[in-house]
């Protein structure tokens, strides 16, 4: 047979790898077991996700009702279009302003710095948007009118 098809057998080199002995045949080898950690909770994307789309949805669909009440004509506003128009002005200010607070108020107990920022952003920039369409003052005094308060 040909050296190159000759099978050698490796023999281990001493002064590698600690130049350890090899182990006496019957001894057994320590072995440590790996721990396997639980995945992380599922549950605060699902609740991040609900307040996003409570959000979303919440604030656009009560501006509809908003801007349907203000369509109307100034000849036919009566106390009942006041008070719907009221009505859904609140209903965007829930959906708008409260549904971020809840998320970052949530986030911050849960310790999410990240969750907590991004709700903190849509409180923001759901305050600017209403902030720039009226000011709150006029806000309040819509729902003061509308709601007799």
């Amino acid at each position: 047979m040909s050296p190159k098809k000759k099978r050698k057998t490796r023999q281990p080199r001493p002064g590698r790898r600690g130049g350890s002995a090899p182990a006496a045949p019957g001894a057994g080898v320590g072995r440590t077991p790996v721990v396997v950690e639980e995945p992380p909770p599922r549950w605060p994307l699902l609740v991040w996700g609900a307040l996003v789309v409570v959000w979303v949805l919440g604030s656009l669909s009560s501006f509809m009702g908003v801007l349907a009440s203000a369509g109307v004509m100034p000849e036919d506003v009566t106390d009942a279009t006041r008070r719907e128009g009221a009505w859904a002005l609140l209903w965007l200010l829930v959906f708008a302003l409260l549904t971020p607070l809840v998320g970052v108020v949530v986030a911050a107990v849960l310790r999410r710095r990240v969750a907590a920022a991004l709700f903190g952003c849509a409180l923001l920039l759901s305050g600017g948007v209403l902030w720039l369409i009226a000011p709150f003052g006029e806000v309040w005094a819509a729902l003061r009118a509308g709601l007799a308060l």
